[in-house]
């Protein structure tokens, strides 16, 4: 089994200061907006990492914030660097919930998690333990890196080798564009859409949606909005195709 290298304390640092922009715009901003329509007040956010996600929620949002990851460098780091009364961080042992009440939750997130794991048997363990917190017709939001854009070079990162072929599950290189030039290299595994939608299924999630977004479905003055906000302006291959998929699914 490959280990978690965000349990590492270099990795941990090093991802802690990966420029996001991407993942905002074209992310965390659309999990924001459809958290925000559903009014929920307490939300998991299952693997937060470092808790750069779990802020901007906190931030943006009336709710309360269950922040877990298994990770106690990145549990660690989010203590430290992100702190906010409405969050409460928590390191998950052995993907166990047990801290938290069946049918308690109004919403679960769960950002770049799956693609970081090698096993399907453990996604779908976690997806039915995200099932059991939640309250019926609570919404269930995963964002991961685009299966069908393996390969493609985007500004900030590219997931698997140009060309190539991968096999279900099998292992990518990942590699993040740090600010200081180096590249942070990790590993990630090539889930394609059925995956997501067998195991949300399987879990017992229904009105399984999925989404593609990408800088063209901006207009021009959105996207001058989002590079005044972000000071950002080095747009690559995310113009025409999505760096990311976005899950949207119900517990009934």
């Amino acid at each position: 089994m490959t280990e978690n290298l965000f349990k590492d304390e270099v990795v941990a640092n090093q991802f802690n200061d990966y420029n996001d922009v991407l993942e905002q715009v074209l992310g965390y901003n659309f999990v924001l907006s459809i958290l925000k329509s559903t009014q929920a007040k307490k939300i998991l956010d299952y693997g937060c990492g470092p808790g750069k996600v779990s802020l901007r929620l906190a931030n943006q949002l009336s709710a309360d914030i269950l922040a877990v990851d298994e990770s106690a460098k990145m549990i660690e780091i989010a203590k430290r660097e992100r702190k906010h009364q409405q969050i409460d961080y928590k390191i998950v042992k052995k993907d166990n919930l047990d801290f938290i009440s069946d049918n308690s939750v109004d919403g679960a997130i769960a950002c770049y998690v799956f693609i970081n794991n090698q096993s399907e048997q453990r996604i779908l363990k976690i997806m039915r333990e995200i099932y059991r917190t939640l309250r019926p017709n609570s919404h269930f939001i995963i964002l991961d890196t685009n299966p069908n854009t393996t390969g493609v070079p985007f500004s900030t990162f590219q997931n698997g080798e140009p060309g190539k072929s991968y096999s279900y599950g099998e292992e990518r290189v990942e590699k993040l564009n740090l600010d200081s030039q180096e590249k942070l290299i990790l590993h990630d595994f090539n889930w394609p859409n059925r995956m997501y939608e067998t195991n949300l299924k399987r879990a017992g999630f229904s009105e399984i949606t999925v989404r593609y977004p990408k800088l063209e479905d901006f207009s021009a003055e959105q996207i001058q909005q989002i590079e005044q906000e972000y000071h950002y302006k080095s747009w690559l291959n995310e113009k025409t195709q999505a760096p990311f998929i976005l899950y949207q699914a119900i517990k009934k």
